[in-house]
């Protein structure tokens, strides 16, 4: 049997540059719904904050970045690590290196970034591609998106009013990325809010820029896991980065419809795999893609559009092997949104 559940991954406190502590982050990351909650503020590691916190698993983990580098970039997530981990002067792979010999992974945290001059806000993209174990990607990087597209004074009000009027999902280039390095590698996806949570002041008007409370509805990643929580920090901490280590997991922009019981599944011979799993080639696969809401289902292949449908359900085979992964799509305020990115089904010869 298969257990869902839904969290938000990489967000701030007042423990880096956030507006409110683990405590009050879990409070209102629980009045929205969320199973649990990945904590990554900048350059520093409470790890002590790992527990739960009424009905939320709050995790912690380290958004790791060279203070000193000029121009900043290579953002990386590392989760499941004991000790902070310090980059100022140290590449980009002794970071990844030493996350993965204290038995931590991680991801890169919003690859590519796109800045309009009016934000004054630095873009920090991933620059170093040539680089070897890291688990994923930052496919969709909420506050990222958001930044894109203010280009001027009247947009920013507007749009820190009313953020769901223009957030549509993960940028084009991002999935060309993921797909790219989906031909050579596995390359997990997850969902990041990047939430802050911070008031900003323009005269007399002051608003907070992508509340914690929007954020905990909109970009969220959902895992699959063999067992259910049992409340007990090792064992449900294990369950949630075991599911984000192989990819069993979607990114799903709830606020648009909640994506809970979305299924991506292949069937081969007596072989059945889904998100984030290995099938043989029997002769054919037989893919099913089941959503809880009527949305346009994609399913790819090695990032080229092999089967669509518009509905709740699309079958398709093939006896291709191959790198599959499907997209879903709804319509929200007027415009076609992106909803649901699954991880691959790999199939292999």
């Amino acid at each position: 049997m298969t257990h869902e559940y839904i969290g938000s991954i990489h967000l701030h406190t007042t423990a880096s540059d956030g507006a409110a502590s683990h405590e009050e982050v879990s409070q209102i990351a629980s009045q929205t719904g969320l199973d649990f909650l990945i904590v990554t503020d900048h350059n520093v590691l409470l790890a002590g904050k790992d527990g739960w916190y009424e009905d939320l698993l709050l995790l912690v983990g380290e958004e790791i970045h060279d203070t000193e580098r000029v121009p900043e970039a290579n953002h990386y997530l590392a989760f499941d690590i004991q000790k902070h981990i310090a980059a100022n002067r140290r590449t980009v792979q002794e970071v990844i290196d030493e996350v993965n010999a204290q038995g931590g992974f991680g991801f890169i945290a919003h690859p590519f970034e796109h800045s309009p001059s009016f934000t004054g806000e630095p873009e920090l993209p991933w620059i170093d591609w040539q680089i070897t174990g890291y688990s994923g990607l930052e496919i969709w990087n909420y506050m990222s998106e958001f930044k894109s597209y203010l280009h001027s004074l009247p947009r920013a009000l507007l749009l820190i009013l009313f953020p769901q009027i223009a957030m549509t999902g993960p940028f084009p280039e991002t999935l060309a990325k993921w797909d790219e390095l989906l031909r050579s590698r596995k390359t997990v996806a997850i969902a990041g809010t990047d939430a802050h949570g911070n008031t900003h002041r323009l005269g007399p008007f002051r608003h907070a820029v992508l509340p914690y409370e929007h954020c905990f509805k909109a970009a969220r990643t959902h895992i699959l896991t063999p067992r259910p929580f049992k409340r007990e920090l090792e064992h449900d901490k294990g369950l949630v980065y075991q599911a984000l280590r192989h990819g069993n997991c979607f990114t799903a922009y709830d606020a648009i419809g909640d994506a809970s019981g979305f299924r991506f599944t292949g069937r081969s011979g007596q072989q059945t795999a889904t998100v984030g799993q290995d099938i043989l080639l029997r002769a054919e696969v037989e893919f099913e893609i089941l959503s809880p809401l009527q949305a346009e289902l994609r399913l790819l292949r090695d990032g080229e559009v092999v089967a669509r449908a518009q509905g709740s359900q699309l079958t398709y085979s093939t006896g291709e092997g191959g790198v599959y992964r499907v997209e879903a799509y709804r319509r929200h305020l007027l415009k076609r949104r992106g909803w649901v990115f699954t991880n691959p089904i790999y199939v292999t010869s």
